[in-house]
């Protein structure tokens, strides 16, 4: 029986790196939240091993970086190496990937329970953010004044009932928000059934062992199966992912732990190994996108939203920046500075990312019955092909950094949008892309990236000085919060195509909204317009009477 009612802004449910990167950033927004979750705490499984490039550029600004990276493996770790046994032949090794300059935070191999015990306790210090575990969200309906949440108490089987603004259901690929939602995945369910296998041995004494991130280990012994097998902390923690079947589970019988053990020891190539196994899964390998995001006042975030092959490492980063796309959105909302129709920007941006990612995952899947194929048939010359193609699979910085949003919270210039490769990113001013960056003190401690955090922002060139004064006209005008910065060159060869008198309009969340390359006869004008549609205030007035009758009742 429902025995309370309390309100909250925003609700969220899940508290894995998804849900806890979302109540991170209310946090930074100052926004009140709860979140609620099914365990008792974090994760005691790797799960995602990795957070990339944009994942890296948001914990930098949100100031955890550095205690990411503690929990990681060493830079130039994102290698994988082809062996019979991790002490044994090697077949072949992919290459680190270069870094050229273009972030301040490079991406890190590091495992998401490190990742949620950081996040966590980062939240745990907010005072806008009240987490509770061990609940279960039960059911939401959406009202005109936002939605009512019922959530129930695993330990006292005490159900509650929330009302808040807005729902985010970062529960996970068995989302009960999406299926409350009545919002369908489209793709298929299984691609493989998988069995994880996590493990504890000393192999610090193997050089190999502390220097790369993963192993695809392809043993002599018919009776050992395929696996790989991946690092987790340069030491005594290992992953092994195997295949156990296509539709279903196709071994003779399952495998005990003993059997397990048997198989890690081959795999190692330490026969005496002293291996301990921490715990195991099964889990079915999807590749699904969910036919929409969001309803009036409910979204989806990380793998409620999409589900991805693990070849490639994007489910957490997505996820991630799922978050990051949303939560300035609900923060101007929330605070009467756009119009509510600014959140149907999410769906319209973060799917067809989702939809991108899905793909290139699924292409690192496929190749990797190339590699094998090609490591079992001993030819040194298709052996070396298929593992140096390997390296369009870990290089993946344009798949990272070189998507471009298209909605209405993104006013395009006419331009023809580059085609996406994975491989490499052009930095660009383009409207919908992330914005370029470049270091802005001689020390290279502060980015441009730095500039783009609670408020929107017009970078302008290095001689608009009629475009600074406007930005200042204009925000007295709005009351919208915005900052002005100047570019001290804006060269097209670091990305720039405003010139020295153009402007960029630059969000909360890094992507550029609106460019134009000259100053007009009215900038002020100009650029209001733009604030405007991006914004979504044509509605503004009306949300704002809306929200203080709301208040006024409540």
């Amino acid at each position: 029986m429902t025995q309370q009612r309390n309100t909250t802004p925003v609700f969220i449910v899940g508290a894995g790196p998804v849900g806890l990167a979302m109540a991170l950033l209310m946090d930074r927004f100052k926004i009140h939240c709860v979140l609620v979750e099914r365990n008792t705490t974090t994760t005691d499984h790797p799960k995602a091993r990795g957070c990339w490039i944009r994942t890296m550029e948001l914990f930098r600004q949100w100031g955890i970086e550095a205690r990411i990276r503690q929990r990681g493996l060493r830079d130039g770790a994102d290698v994988w190496v082809y062996a019979d046994s991790i002490a044994g032949e090697e077949f072949g090794r992919t290459d680190p990937e270069p870094n050229d300059g273009k972030t301040p935070a490079w991406k890190c191999i590091v495992a998401q329970d490190a990742v949620e015990e950081i996040l966590l306790d980062t939240v745990r210090q907010s005072p806008f953010v009240r987490i509770f575990h061990n609940t279960e969200f039960l059911d939401f309906s959406e009202e005109d004044s936002g939605v009512r949440v019922v959530v129930r108490s695993l330990e006292t089987k005490v159900a509650t009932e929330w009302h808040a603004d807005y729902l985010i259901g970062a529960d996970g690929a068995a989302s009960r928000v999406r299926e409350v939602a009545g919002i369908r995945m489209n793709g298929p369910t299984t691609l493989a059934l998988m069995a994880n296998d996590y493990w504890r041995a000393d192999l610090s004494s193997i050089p190999v062992a502390t220097q790369v991130g993963g192993f695809r280990i392809m043993s002599r012994d018919p009776s050992v199966p395929v696996s790989t097998i991946l690092n987790t902390n340069g030491r005594d923690r290992w992953l092994t992912v195997t295949q156990i079947g296509d539709d279903g589970d196709e071994r003779r019988q399952p495998w005990s732990d003993e059997e397990v053990i048997r198989v890690a020891r081959c795999q190692s190539g330490i026969p005496d190994l002293d291996v301990r196994i921490i715990n195991r899964s099964i889990w079915r390998m999807s590749k699904q996108v969910a036919e929409r995001f969001q309803t009036r006042r409910v979204f989806l975030a990380g793998d409620s939203a999409h589900r991805f092959p693990p070849t490639g490492g994007f489910g957490l980063n997505s996820g991630v920046q799922d978050a990051h796309n949303l939560a300035w959105k609900l923060y101007y909302v929330l605070n009467g500075w756009a119009s509510p129709s600014l959140l149907n920007s999410y769906s319209d941006e973060r799917q067809p990312i989702a939809e991108s990612n899905a793909n290139f995952s699924l292409g690192n899947r496929r190749r990797y019955k190339h590699t094998q194929a090609a490591i079992q048939s001993h030819n040194p010359e298709r052996m070396r092909f298929w593992i140096n193609d390997s390296n369009n699979h870990l290089h993946s910085i344009g798949q990272a950094l070189g998507f471009q949003y298209e909605s209405d919270a993104i006013l395009q210039d006419g331009t023809v949008r580059k085609p996406l490769n994975s491989r490499v990113y052009e930095p660009s001013d383009r409207p919908g892309g992330r914005f370029p960056h470049h270091w802005v003190d001689l020390s290279c401690t502060r980015s441009t990236l730095d500039w783009f955090d609670q408020k929107m922002v017009l970078v302008t060139g290095p001689t608009a000085d009629r475009w600074r004064e406007a930005a200042a006209q204009v925000a007295r005008r709005h009351g919208t919060p915005l900052d002005v910065k100047a570019l001290r060159s804006a060269h097209p060869a670091d990305g720039f195509q405003m010139g020295p008198e153009g402007a960029v309009l630059v969000r909360p969340d890094g992507h550029i909204a609106w460019r134009i390359g000259w100053t007009p006869d009215d900038p002020v004008a100009d650029l209001s317009s733009a604030l405007d549609a991006v914004l979504g205030r044509g509605d503004l007035e009306k949300h704002r009477q809306r929200r203080e009758y709301y208040a006024r009742i409540s």
